[in-house]
């Protein structure tokens, strides 16, 4: 009788010490779980910031930009491909003329080099009076987003005609 009372207080203390177990086991999966949780919300908001210096670019129907918005949307993706290592986190940019004939591309640098005071000469009337009948040009932005990693991977940008007074 001694023995089976030993052997339930022993079977009590396993029983016991199992329930314990299992409540850590559960309590380290939850708060993991938690972390992980974290991290990829963390995550996705460091894509959507980035993604925002870019897409607010992006035009729609009847929505244009202009050359200033270029100049500086081209320097913030030179700037990103310069900082960036990674092949695939470089930003692919084309700005293309009204036929689609290629005015700069981030992929032929050798060919095109940006000049940003060329381009806004070219592109931009800057009030010089000799150049009366000259208008400044309207553009349209394509903005792709990259379906593997959820960042801006390709710029599109096309002469749309000349600026509406």
């Amino acid at each position: 009788m001694e023995n089976a009372s030993k052997a339930l207080l022993i079977a009590g203390e396993v029983l016991i010490g199992i329930i314990v177990l299992s409540i850590f086991a559960y309590t380290f999966q939850r708060v993991f779980t938690l972390v992980e949780t974290y991290q990829e919300r963390s995550e996705h908001q460091k894509v959507v910031e980035f993604n925002t210096q870019y897409t607010k670019y992006a035009t729609g129907t009847n929505k244009y930009i202009y050359s200033e918005n270029i100049v500086t949307l081209t320097e913030q993706v030179l700037n990103w491909n310069k900082a960036t290592v990674i092949d695939d986190e470089k930003i692919e940019l084309n700005i293309l003329d009204e036929r689609g004939g290629t005015i700069y591309s981030t992929q032929k640098q050798n060919i095109y080099k940006f000049n940003r005071a060329t381009f806004l000469d070219d592109y931009k009337l800057r009030g010089d009076p000799t150049h009366a009948n000259e208008k400044e040009y309207k553009f349209s932005c394509q903005v792709e987003i990259n379906s593997t990693s959820g960042r801006v991977d390709k710029i599109t940008i096309q002469i749309q005609g000349l600026r509406d007074e």
